[in-house]
């Protein structure tokens, strides 16, 4: 008894560590490929549906996809009509594990961990090391099901075992009911379809439950899984909920409709199959049949759907959330290429803003405004929205790096963290340059005409030397660009020095008022300060890497 349950319980645990490593092997794989399939997401149900099976298909789970589905809504990525076609898709998407079984190669399983851990162990590239952890990932899939099978073996001649498993055949409608209840349950426990859908294989292939008791346990699955989204919807906006109330409703009511006419539908399967004895082949063949068939049926009335769940999930009035910048979600983690994708579109978003910061600061020189300016306000506001913004970015980056993703996505992640901290130091600086300019102004002390010009010339320079440095995050890291921008830095060196100098000089010979001459290099230095912010910006991007 106690070997038993070591194998079934030990293949189960390699089963869903080969799914993770299969799933974070094909993600990495995938890379932006995985972004721009969701990037070409539009109001086109059909377009909806084949992108949520795409999706699927690499991240080889309908759970991440809709909890990353839950997560876009709840950041307003997507609309609630636009995630009820990934959803569908998602559902045909995830009976591709039921297809790799299908294989039939579990004997072979430690050749394929063992080739795959010895390309992730010694190969050099990230790309290659990715391969390595598919194939690790594949072979622990295939060798936790070989597992499994074992396990349920000596349960075959057990009376007692036997005796359980025909409480719940599906020879009736009280026996296919509870058959699926039992799938949803298992499922619900397990949160993995993939491998409910493996233990039903097991007991399948050593003959505790008849086929027909394993499709009802497949159905039943499909129910069971929806739990994971139900679960990562709990707190989100009203539209979040409303994607994981439709996972849930979807299933529910297919399985509902496949039950009323079970017979004919097992029927069907097994004349596709050509009345297969295979249990791995007929499982697959009912599971991919069930979910093509409902999303095919549901597909035609997304528009009617998201009206019914806007009624079922009604939006309140008094529904208040904190303020929040970026389009970022910790559910969004799930599939680790999309987060940082997300995270750096919000880095480039940031930077924008501090450009707006940069030609605010020059109209309020130029313009010589005061602190009742529409203009200065807008300082002081975006000052503020960029430190929300640093602390949102910060918080999900934060999370990439404390969990074990790639090589790749964790350098990636550190170096985010380190630019928003530097670009909210720079939005710093340059509020303080307009508190230091106001600050004279309230003594009744204007820049001289000559400074000014100098200090826009100063401010010009560092303006343009932030475009060209915020360019690079999403253009070529390239050696040249790390020695154009240490041209440009010492530059611009040169150009405060001779600056403050020539300032220094007037203050001698003319004798110039101290608080004006203390408040004019306190403003050259803030400056000087920009700039070596901008170069670390530079330095995160080439060198360190």
């Amino acid at each position: 008894m106690n070997e038993i349950i070591l194998k079934v319980i030990g293949g189960l645990g390699i089963f869903l560590f080969g799914m993770h490593y299969l799933s974070n092997g094909m993600q990495n794989l995938a890379g932006n490929r995985l972004k721009k399939i969701i990037s070409s997401l539009t109001d086109n149900r059909v377009i909806g549906v084949i992108i949520g099976i795409l999706v699927t298909g690499l991240v080889q789970s309908s759970s991440i996809t809709t909890v990353m589905v839950v997560g876009f809504v709840n950041a307003g990525l997507m609309t609630l009509k636009q995630s009820l076609g990934l959803i569908l898709g998602a559902n045909i998407g995830t009976t591709i594990t039921g297809w790799i079984l299908v294989l039939k190669v579990g004997k072979y399983g430690q050749l394929i961990a063992g080739i795959g851990a010895l390309i992730f162990v010694f190969g050099k590239k990230e790309k290659t090391k990715n391969r390595g952890m598919v194939l690790l990932g594949l072979g622990f899939v295939f060798l936790g099901l070989e597992f499994m099978k074992e396990g349920f073996k000596p349960l075959g001649s057990d009376p007692n075992f036997i005796s359980l498993f025909h409480k719940f055949q599906a020879h009736n409608l009280k026996g296919i009911i509870l058959a699926a209840s039992v799938g949803a349950l298992m499922t619900s426990v397990v949160q993995s379809s993939s491998a409910t859908l493996g233990i039903t294989i097991g007991l399948a292939s050593q003959g505790l439950i008849t086929p027909v008791t394993g499709v009802a346990l497949v159905l039943g699955e499909n129910i069971g899984t929806t739990i994971t989204a139900f679960l990562a919807s709990i707190g989100a906006s009203v539209n979040a909920r409303r994607a994981a109330l439709a996972h849930t409703i979807v299933n529910v009511i297919g399985v509902t409709w496949v039950i009323s006419i079970f017979p004919f539908f097992y029927n069907i399967i097994q004349n596709i199959t050509n009345h297969t004895t295979d249990p791995t082949t007929l499982l697959a063949t009912a599971h991919t049949s069930f979910n093509v068939t409902n999303a095919l049926l549901f597909t035609p009335f997304i528009t009617y759907f998201a009206k019914l769940l806007e009624k079922l999930i009604p939006s309140t009035e008094d529904e208040t959330k904190e303020i929040k910048y970026t389009h970022l979600d910790v559910r969004m983690l799930e599939t680790p290429t999309i987060a940082i994708s997300n995270i750096n579109d919000e880095v480039e978003n940031m930077g924008k803003d501090v450009i707006k910061m940069f030609e605010l600061v020059k109209i309020i020189f130029e313009k010589n405004l005061d602190k009742t300016s529409n203009q200065v306000k807008e300082i002081f506001k975006l000052e503020d929205k960029l430190d929300i913004v640093q602390k949102e970015i910060s918080s999900i980056s934060s999370m990439l790096l404390g969990e074990n993703f790639s090589n790749e996505i964790s350098i990636e992640a550190k170096n985010v963290l380190t630019i928003v901290d530097e670009y909210e130091s720079i939005s710093d600086y340059l509020m303080s340059e307009i508190k230091l300019y106001l600050k004279l102004l309230d003594n009744n002390i204007t820049l001289d005409k000559a400074e000014k010009v100098d200090l826009l010339k100063l401010h010009s320079e560092l303006n343009n030397y932030f475009h060209f440095v915020n360019e690079i995050i999403s253009t070529e890291r390239t050696e040249e660009n790390y020695l154009k921008s240490f041209k440009v830095k010492t530059k611009i060196t040169t150009l405060f020095k001779e600056i403050r100098n020539t300032h220094l000089d007037e203050f001698r010979n003319t004798k110039k008022d101290l608080f004006y001459t203390i408040g004019y290099m306190d403003m050259l230095n803030t400056y000087r300060r920009i700039k070596n912010h901008i170069f670390q910006v530079t330095e995160i991007l080439i060198k360190e890497n």
